[in-house]
């Protein structure tokens, strides 16, 4: 019974152990690109990205409804002066399409 117990413990220490040692923003990354296009389409605002130094180009990101107007003002900004953007998003694996989420969208000079 004991022994049970001790098995049980240990267990439970060792997935807690492994669920708190994994950051769920570890994928976050922080990008200067530069905004190709923006737009909204089918309800959602999308900005399609090339990163400056090519981890991806002309990549569609999601933009979140809540800073739906923010994002865009700073896009479209980018795209007429010609000026890049620092983005904060979750790239995760791109090869498996999808649109991953811009988390923060900064003008930069």
């Amino acid at each position: 019974m004991m022994a049970k117990r001790i098995g049980l413990l240990v267990m439970i220490i060792i997935l807690a152990g492994t669920y708190f040692a994994t950051d769920s923003s570890a994928a976050q990354q922080w990008l200067t690109c530069k905004v190709e296009v923006t737009g909204t389409a089918f309800g959602n605002t999308f900005v399609n990205l090339t990163h400056t130094t090519s981890t991806f180009t002309k990549k569609w990101f999601l933009v979140p409804t809540s800073s739906a107007k923010e994002v865009l003002a700073v896009a479209l900004t980018a795209m007429s002066s010609g000026l890049p953007v620092i983005i904060c998003a979750d790239l995760g694996d791109l090869s498996q399409g999808g649109y991953p989420a811009i988390n923060a969208f900064y003008l930069s000079k």
